[in-house]
């Protein structure tokens, strides 16, 4: 994930640093919370408050061209307003119609979870029959959990094995985090501490804050 904007539409934000092991290894834009008083990796399907986003690497080992690799600090987006952008999530096609698309690759999402989102062709399988072109973007009228049929805009008819960028709507909270901690996964259906606030499908990006936050006011 990488900064994008504050919610009021503010372009510059400060990173802070935080105490970090020495071996501890973190990628810039890697979502990360604080744990017995250091910063480490959120968790895939994180539940808990996240601190920010890693703003430098920390390999965790000496590196000659970056004294702070092995150092114990490091450098942390914690701005509770901030926006980040992270690669829309990919599914693979397994069949449709010229206004469903289905993907049986997906968690088990609740009916109506990705309602006002959009998805973008990416490709088109070998022999693929879809006439529409990549970079297409269509709305997503429904969602059915039976099935794991996404309800578009009419269009082209995609064909298993196509591949999709899926944008869920504003206020989707679910998922998982990916290998990297930078980006949002479908396999996981667990209620992550990150929200969409919006996408950019042009730049096949999604917008997120965190929702839970470790400076967020006690209830």
């Amino acid at each position: 994930m990488k900064f994008y904007q504050k919610l009021d539409g503010g372009a510059h934000v400060s990173a802070r640093e935080y105490a970090v092991a020495a071996d501890a290894v973190i990628g810039a834009g890697q979502a990360v919370k604080l744990s017995g008083g250091l910063v480490v990796s959120a968790a895939a399907a994180e539940t808990g408050a996240l601190l920010g986003v890693a703003a430098e690497n920390h390999s965790g080992s000496a590196d000659p061209l970056n004294p702070r690799a092995d150092g114990d600090t490091l450098l942390v987006v914690d701005d509770p307003s901030a926006v980040y952008q992270c690669a829309a999530p990919r599914v693979t096609v397994t069949g449709g119609t010229s206004t469903t698309l289905t993907a049986s690759g997906i968690a088990a999402f609740a009916d109506d979870d990705f309602n006002g989102g959009f998805v973008k062709l990416v490709s088109k399988a070998a022999g693929s029959t879809n006439t529409d072109v990549p970079g297409t973007v269509r709305a997503i009228t429904d969602f059915a959990a039976s099935g794991k049929c996404f309800t578009l805009a009419a269009g082209g008819t995609p064909c298993a094995g196509d591949v999709y960028e899926v944008f869920p709507p504003v206020g989707f909270a679910k998922g998982n985090l990916d290998a990297s901690r930078a980006g949002i996964v479908l396999t996981a259906t667990a209620s992550l501490p990150l929200r969409v606030t919006g996408a950019d499908t042009a730049l096949d990006c999604v917008n997120v804050m965190i929702r839970k936050h470790a400076f967020a006011a006690e209830p």
